[in-house]
């Protein structure tokens, strides 16, 4: 004899599913060791960025340390490929969500993990008419 399962015991189901299941993601990230995650240096000058091809590894925790050697403020400004990350502190992104600003002389750190493979296009937005752009590779 076959049972049918009713609309409202399959929503509940689901939703404990769902719920579980973020449970789990959330998790992770106490268990991630920040202190060994690969550091990406990246510096921001006039009007370059240094390394012009950034090559990260997908699933691997990674902190890009972004320092602004310049005396004007740069920002890394990745808007593809921050849709495609898991950033440990979003606010690092502020509102925007599609790049972080650096001050002149000053340096920020922002810790994520790549999810996706690909080819992103990375530009300063103040600066990339005068050709401070580079490409960050996922792997």
């Amino acid at each position: 004899m076959r049972q049918n399962i009713g609309p409202r015991t399959l929503f509940v189901l689901t939703l404990l599913a769902f719920a579980a299941c973020c449970a789990a993601a959330q998790a992770l990230w106490p268990t991630i060791s920040w202190s060994k995650a690969d550091v990406v240096p990246v510096e921001m000058g006039e009007y370059a960025f240094r390394p012009g091809h950034i090559m990260l590894r997908r699933g691997v925790p990674t902190r890009l340390h972004l320092v602004n050697s310049g005396t004007e403020i740069h920002d890394f400004t990745a808007p593809e490929f921050f849709k495609t990350v898991e950033l440990r502190t979003p606010a690092v992104v502020g509102s925007s969500t599609i790049g972080v600003s650096v001050a002149p002389h000053e340096e920020k750190d922002v810790e994520l993990i790549a999810t996706l493979p690909g080819h992103f296009r990375l530009i300063c937005s103040d600066h990339d008419w005068a050709g401070m752009t580079a490409e960050i590779v996922g792997e």
